[in-house]
């Protein structure tokens, strides 16, 4: 599949050993994802140090030992001010996110990225610190093992008194080689596939992790590998690894990716916890109206399957999608997306997404039927007006999330949102009447500012 050396290549060089290392972990480590084996590799050299340590000595020696290294360093910042309401009380939050992202240019084939990031909040009560935390009982990421969660000196959990805290993330931390026609990533990176509001085949999203800041996808611990056949055509491969890289918590994917004529085709197929993905991504025009279609289809493991409404192990997930560009100013979208691994009854909505399939594929919607409408309109260069809503047609509940933004410089942007739901209210916290019902309205003032 894959056509390597790449002509030209030095033997001897640090590039090719780099390469060459990555390329022969890549084909086994596909092969024994399918399998459901594991492998550990030489840069796992023994129990007592962390992926994350492995993967940072390894890119400062690169760092350290290839001559003419450039760097850039960016910074961005991020403040969020929420004022939330519901029929029990109101609260107001104010969550902060401070970023800084790296780059060394170790040559021309070459280069690291590593991206850190500090979290500081600050809550009315104690009790609402889980609210606004880039992590909690929910989280799901694919990663060998991380930094801890709080800062040293951050009040433990346990105090009662305690209204703020410091997270921080190690966000990004890779390194990048470019072989003739083939890209090789290792490390922790950002791993996204699909065109769609909600993806069926984006299986390897990080669920309930950085909630109020999703500004920048989650990075995730993987080696890819990319090739380009002509102008039109690339394969791509990968393996994502889940905690203490053990076989239950890996998946891989191999995907495509070429058009035909006006259509952008992406056929996938993927391993995840065991489970099977069959993926298309379909990007055409029809006319002046843009036309999107993400479906998968997912083969639940023997030993965990849960038989759907039809009698299945099988789940089909789909969103359509119209768009169109009316003006300069305004953009218009329309989705339909269909979870078949949802209820359409709201009082089995928190036992339905309590079961296995639940806590594997990164679903969160707990109905079945949803129609997304969204839109954008350009006020003027400097001010825009932005809204998205869910209905969910089984229960009649919605959410609504409409802003206005203000680019205040060329580097401040300054904007202003409001969240609102309806539909019914729960009578009892252990049974839902409707999926949004029970959502509180809120209102956010958020600035950002990039260096």
């Amino acid at each position: 599949m894959f056509v390597y050396p790449a002509p030209g290549s030095n033997p001897e060089s640090l590039s090719y050993l780099i390469a060459d290392q990555v390329f022969r972990l890549f084909n086994e480590s596909w092969i024994n994802a399918l399998t459901g084996k594991t492998t550990y590799y030489v840069f796992i050299v023994c129990e007592k140090y962390s992926f994350s340590r492995i993967i940072l000595k390894s890119l400062f020696l690169c760092i350290i030992f290839t001559p003419d290294v450039s760097a850039e360093i960016s910074f961005s910042t991020k403040s969020l001010l929420i004022s939330q309401k519901n029929t029990e009380a109101s609260r107001n939050y104010l969550f902060n996110r401070f970023r800084t992202q790296t780059y060394f240019d170790l040559d021309k084939n070459y280069s690291i990225e590593i991206d850190y990031e500090l979290f500081p909040a600050l809550t009315d009560s104690s009790s609402d610190i889980s609210t606004i935390s880039i992590k909690n009982s929910k989280t799901r990421i694919y990663r060998i093992t991380d930094l801890n969660l709080l800062l040293p000196g951050t009040p433990d959990s346990s105090a009662t008194s305690r209204n703020w805290h410091v997270e921080q993330n190690l966000d990004r931390i890779f390194i990048r080689y470019q072989a003739g026609n083939l890209e090789f990533i290792l490390g922790r990176q950002a791993v996204a596939f699909g065109a769609a509001t909600i993806s069926p085949t984006d299986v390897f999203t990080p669920v309930s992790f950085k909630a109020l800041d999703q500004e920048y996808r989650p990075g995730v611990d993987a080696v890819r590998i990319t090739g380009g056949f002509g102008d039109t055509t690339e394969i791509e491969g990968g393996i994502v690894a889940g905690k203490n890289f053990l076989p239950g918590n890996n998946g891989a994917y191999l995907r495509s990716h070429f058009l035909h004529g006006n259509t952008d085709l992406t056929p996938m197929t993927a391993v995840f916890k065991k489970n099977q993905l069959l993926g298309l991504t379909l990007q055409t025009e029809l006319g002046k109206v843009g036309f999107v279609f993400d479906g998968a289809v997912v083969l639940q493991r023997k030993s965990a399957a849960e038989k759907n409404s039809d009698g299945s192990e099988q789940w089909a997930q789909w969103t359509i999608g119209l768009n169109l560009q009316w003006s300069q100013q305004l953009f218009t979208m329309l989705e339909m997306h269909f979870n078949s691994m949802g209820t359409d009854n709201p009082g089995s909505y928190l036992n339905n997404a309590s079961s296995v399939i639940y806590q594997e594929y990164p679903v969160t919607l707990l109905g079945r039927d949803y129609l997304l409408p969204s839109f954008n309109y350009q006020i003027s260069p400097l001010w825009s007006l932005n809204s998205s809503a869910y209905f969910n047609l089984n229960d009649s509940s919605s959410q609504t999330i409409s802003g206005l933004e203000w680019n205040i410089s060329e580097n401040w942007l300054f904007s202003g949102s409001f969240i609102l739901a309806s539909g019914k209210n729960s009578a009892k916290p252990t049974q839902k009447k409707s999926e949004f019902g029970d959502t509180p309205n809120s209102f956010q003032l958020m600035l950002k500012h990039y260096l």
